[in-house]
């Protein structure tokens, strides 16, 4: 189970600077006009495309209103119409009208969507809706905009904070665009429940969601909304929403225990497959409703001074996370973590489960062979019975066993035979080694542990033991009695010992405690053979365990193997690395009737580990859960591991530094409708996501708050979905990547300026408040604005 721990924590990190460093690389579509009824006031200038959504919101009425520079409207309505089908609608906005209102009604047969309850209901007369729009000198022609409670909350945070003054609306967007990580001014509508959903690009998706969060809020009758409708209900969650946030100077606040509601909520409807078809099943990473004081500050007044504001945040953080010759560059940092990590963590490769239950359960078997009490001189590791699983050499990495051995080369017949007991660990199958022959006989050549243990002459609770490294042929052959294929015995001329590290014995001694005819604690204290990688290559010389278990029942019915201890490797008679394993690390396993592991018992791994290695240090917890079989039953793995904790390091830099703290997460979703082994398609498909929460400290840089998210929603699709937060600025990036779709990346600050890449282009149009600031030209690495000036990318 362990070897999916190394990965994630370089992996993950890397990830988030690719798509930053990109500068052009997530986001969503612009919405396409929809068949809305027009409403052309005269003196039109520019054509201005909504939707209304709660879900979707049907025959509700729209009015727009002009706003004067103290924030509050200017006569009637200037347009005034009704939503079409998908919730949209076509307004046309007055020239000289750079601010205004737009409120969304109920109008005589107007329903909503409502998505927990999955019906149309009645547009309450009671709710209101509305978005405040401010738009730039010389604003596109054609514009979209989106009306939903989430703008709601925007207008009410600037009508707090004095009324819709362009500053007010300015700070209260950047809040709410900070609190949700998209624009919900900017972003289309898809219904989370529909099956189309799952083409949808990531930053609909998750407003989407957001949505339905506030649907399933009102079905449980949250913030006291105990009315007796769903429709009374929404209205009641929506209010509160609404009224959660506010401004304090340039800092937004939102209210906690809304926050913990929503964001409870959201991950709630995001694992219901009934409420969420949109193939995002995690919201791990995501920005949404995580923090409830966000930077709210209001832009430069001069749209170009905001753009090169922006982009200033993006190349100083960009520049710190990836330039390679900086001293202390996090890339470079990274690079050297990950080296340094598995390094500190290749003791773990023999998994610790595995070797501490098959040699607790081979010091069982061999008391109770001696004693005369059972005639049974072999015990299997994880795997149940005597046997393998079917076909379970493709599992063999995962296999280890223990004999009563009365000589190197016989098995005990009789308790008074009984000198010693040997236990081997698979650890690792040679690539290109597997050979099957039509006479029903597998076999591959695999680097084992083999340890001998003999009982200390005048202890009755203590071993002392050897441990070799040993190349061998193994062989399984077909037991049509057992109808499974059975590890034959190893044979010592098909058998090489690595000897490593000069002529060094790996000894030894292994302590226990008993209760009743069962160990209860194992200590091991001695030499450990060299590790080796993936082909077989020794990583290092010898190492040195000084390691506790302890096995316990639990009250809910599973075994809890419990560890503590340190383990060292060696390199030229140096410490190459440390691993630390601290008291509350455990396994949790389920027996079968027999007392031994059932089939897939193994349920969860916990450690609490300091790991220190090269120039770097990792300090927290690992974790390892959620395990299943695939479709076939012939791999099983955990589909969930998070590391929470410190990672610090000194590469290119006088002393340590501490460079992340926060989480790490991979999930797999689906496993058991998977069939690992063929290849992955459209029909056999596991979903994956990846997840960051923290803070990176950079150098010469304020800490960077993160929240990252990337997921394969889909066959062959990606997404991405990041945002950081450096304390003065959010910025927003999203990137989709789907096969039925364009490639979109869009990158956006909470202060209004943003740009979107599309496919393979390389120029993509620099919008502020919806006017036209520049261009950004990747090929050229130029930034290039309306007033004639420009600047580099880098």
């Amino acid at each position: 189970m362990n070897k999916f721990n190394r990965p994630v924590i370089a992996t993950s990190l890397l990830a988030l600077a690719l798509v930053l460093s990109a500068c052009g690389g997530g986001g969503s579509s612009t919405p396409t006009t929809s068949s809305a009824i027009s409403a052309v006031a005269a003196n039109s200038s520019r054509q201005f495309n909504g939707q209304a959504a709660k879900g979707r919101i049907t025959g509700a009425r729209v009015q727009a209103f002009s706003l004067d520079a103290s924030g509050k409207k200017v006569g009637t309505a200037f347009a005034d119409t009704i939503t079409a089908s998908d919730g949209g609608y076509t307004i046309s906005v007055p020239a000289g009208s750079s601010s205004f209102l737009i409120e969304v009604g109920n109008a005589p047969g107007a329903f909503m969507y409502d998505e927990a309850t999955q019906v149309n209901l009645p547009f309450p007369d009671e709710l209101r809706l509305r978005s405040v729009v401010k738009q730039g000198a010389n604003p596109e022609p054609v514009y979209w905009g989106g009306v939903t409670p989430l703008t709601e909350l925007i207008v009410q945070v600037a009508e707090k904070a004095g009324g819709l003054t362009a500053g007010n609306i300015d700070r209260a967007r950047a809040g709410v665009q900070a609190l949700l990580g998209f624009d919900p001014q900017r972003v289309a509508m898809v219904q989370a429940t529909s099956d189309s959903s799952v083409d949808a690009y990531v930053d609909e998706k998750l407003q989407a969601l957001s949505l339905t969060a506030i649907s399933q809020l009102a079905l449980d009758k949250a913030f006291s909304c105990n009315a007796d409708s769903q429709g009374k209900r929404v209205v009641c969650v929506v209010s509160q929403i609404a009224n959660a946030g506010k401004l304090d100077g340039n800092t937004f606040l939102f209210n906690e225990d809304v926050r913990l509601a929503l964001r409870s909520a959201l991950e709630k409807v995001t694992v219901d497959g009934n409420l969420n078809k949109s193939g995002k099943t995690s919201v791990d990473g995501v920005g949404t409703f995580i923090s409830g004081s966000l930077p709210a500050p209001a832009p430069e007044t001069d749209k170009v001074a905001a753009t090169r504001q922006f982009f200033s945040s993006l190349r100083n953080n960009i520049y710190s996370l990836t330039n390679g010759q900086q001293n202390g560059a996090i890339d470079m940092r990274l690079n050297a973590v990950k080296a340094d990590f598995e390094k500190a963590s290749a003791p773990m490769d023999k998994d610790l489960l595995i070797w501490s239950k098959t040699l607790t359960e081979g010091i069982d078997q061999f008391n109770k062979f001696k004693a005369g009490t059972s005639k049974d001189t072999s015990v299997n590791g994880l795997f149940y019975g005597a046997t393998a699983l079917w076909s379970g050499y493709q599992n063999v990495g995962n296999l280890g066993d223990c004999s009563v051995m009365r000589d190197k080369q016989n098995v005990a017949r009789t308790p008074a035979e009984a000198l010693a007991l040997e236990c081997r660990f698979s650890r690792v199958v040679l690539p290109g080694t597997f050979k099957a022959s039509y006479r029903y006989q597998v076999e591959w050549v695999e680097i084992i542990d083999r340890v001998w243990l003999e009982p200390v002459a005048g202890d009755t609770g203590k071993f002392s033991y050897k441990s070799e490294l040993v190349q061998q042929k193994t062989v399984f052959g077909w037991n049509q009695d057992k109808f499974d294929f059975i590890r034959t015995a190893a044979n010592d001329a098909n058998a090489t010992v690595i000897s490593g590290y000069s002529t060094n014995a790996f000894t030894g001694q292994i302590s226990y405690a008993m209760q009743g005819k069962n160990v209860t604690a194992l200590i091991v204290d001695g030499l450990m053979p060299p590790r080796t990688d993936g082909n077989g290559k020794l990583l290092t010389d010898f190492e040195s365990w000084n390691l506790r278990v302890d096995r316990n029942d639990t009250a809910d019915g599973f075994f809890r193997y419990d560890f503590s201890g340190e383990l060292k490797s060696y390199v030229s008679s140096q410490v190459s690395a440390r691993l630390a394993i601290e008291k509350g690390s455990y396994a949790k396993v389920s027996l079968d009737s027999s007392g031994k592991l059932a089939k897939f018992g193994a349920k969860e791994f916990a450690l609490l580990l300091t790991g220190e290695a090269g120039k770097s240090k990792v300090h927290g917890e690992l974790k390892l859960s959620n395990a299943s079989a695939d479709k076939n039953g012939l791999n099983y793995a955990p589909n969930r591991i998070d590391f929470t904790g410190v990672i610090s390091n000194s590469t290119g830099l006088a002393t340590a530094l501490e460079f992340f703290n926060g989480k790490l997460s991979v999930e797999r979703f689906g496993y058991t409708s998977f069939d690992n082994s063929k290849p992955e398609t459209a029909n056999n498909f596991a979903r994956t996501s990846a997840a960051i929460v923290g803070v990176i400290q950079l150098p010469d840089r304020p800490p960077l708050k993160l929240n990252v998210s990337g997921s394969s929603d889909a066959f062959n699709s990606s997404s991405m979905f990041a945002q950081y937060d450096d304390g003065s600025n959010v910025i927003n990036a999203n990137l989709t990547d789907s096969p039925g779709k364009t490639r979109v990346l869009r990158v956006s600050s909470a202060t209004g300026v943003s740009f979107d890449l599309y496919g393979s282009n390389e120029v993509a149009d620099i919008l502020k408040d919806g006017a036209k600031v520049g261009w950004l030209d990747l090929k050229a690495g130029r930034i290039s604005y309306v007033d004639g000036s420009f600047e580099s990318i880098k």
